[in-house]
């Protein structure tokens, strides 16, 4: 198999097209190990992303015991960590059987090539966290959820940093359970106004309200900053979705950003799109359109599926 049919057979790049696996095919490089081969060690440092084409490779933690702590078959792989600038300690892959691994990049930098090409890097950095969401829930099979990186890292990854709900990454998480959930999409209206007339730093304080309003007004739900300004709201498919549309339009009208604005802006209206569904990205984006909907029509106001 030669380095393109490898590329694109690869999920990390499944979103890229003909041309864009081109470039990848130029900054990659395919190693391959005979058994008990090691592809790093210990002491060395090692940062590119490994995707196994062939056979195996295990990763060894460099404790008293070297005990063997993950392995890797062909189509998955390893180092997305190592790619984002993160090291979770001392660790050296070894060949279980004869294998094959394709090294990106195998030139340069991660850094150094997404700031060549942006728009790629933008496409493999969303599959990167998609694949350390996945690592993330195999390896807590293995160690015990007391480990106290593997919480930090968990909530590094589907922390948004300004407001601490979910961030969109989450809804990665959603799509497995193949639940019916009732999916609500929140857009407050004329939100540029306030970062024109008040400033960002007003704006963020007002996505901050918005965020702890809904949160208190819903606490069993999931509550995830979907886009700049927008929400998602989440909720058991046996919750009544109009009432669940009530309760977010009545936390959206009990904020008071008056302080915030330095006097200038009182309240905040939103455009409320809700639908029940399996969560999936179609459902998703059904939604969102149901919300542009009312937001198209005026803002502050409910849509709901299947209404217009």
């Amino acid at each position: 198999m030669d380095t393109k049919a490898i590329v694109k057979s690869v999920p990390l790049f499944s979103s890229l097209d003909d041309s864009e696996i081109q470039i990848i095919e130029r900054y990659c490089a395919h190693k391959e190990l005979f058994r008990q081969e090691k592809l790093f060690s210990f002491d060395e440092s090692f940062n590119l992303l490994c995707i196994v084409t062939s056979g195996s490779i295990g990763i060894y933690s460099n404790g008293a015991q070297n005990r063997l702590i993950a392995r890797y078959i062909p189509n998955e792989s390893f180092g997305e960590l190592n790619l984002c600038g993160i090291s979770l300690g001392n660790v050296e892959a070894i060949a279980l059987d004869d294998a094959g691994v394709l090294l990106f990049p195998a030139t340069g930098t991660f850094v150094s090539f997404v700031t060549d090409h942006t728009d790629i890097g933008a496409k493999i950095i969303y599959k990167l966290l998609s694949n350390i969401s996945y690592r993330i829930r195999e390896t807590n099979k293995l160690i015990s959820q007391n480990y106290g990186w593997v919480s930090e890292l968990r909530k590094a990854i589907y922390t948004d940093r300004l407001t601490g709900l979910y961030n969109r990454q989450y809804c990665e998480e959603l799509f497995r359970e193949n639940k019916e959930y009732v999916i609500a999409i929140v857009k407050p209206d004329k939100f540029k106004m306030i970062n024109d007339t008040c400033g960002h730093k007003a704006g963020d304080a007002t996505l901050v309200a918005i965020a702890q309003s809904i949160r208190k007004a819903l606490p069993f739900a999931t509550h995830i900053r979907y886009r700049s300004d927008e929400f998602m709201i989440v909720i058991a498919g046996d919750a009544d979705i109009k009432k669940t549309a009530a309760a977010i339009a009545e936390a959206i009208k009990a904020i008071d950003i008056h302080a915030i604005t330095d006097g200038a802006i009182n309240a905040i209206t939103a455009s409320i799109g809700i639908s029940k569904n399996s969560i999936t990205q179609q459902a998703i984006e059904n939604t969102y359109a149901i919300m542009w909907s009312a937001y198209n029509n005026g803002g502050n106001s409910i849509a709901m599926e299947g209404t217009k």
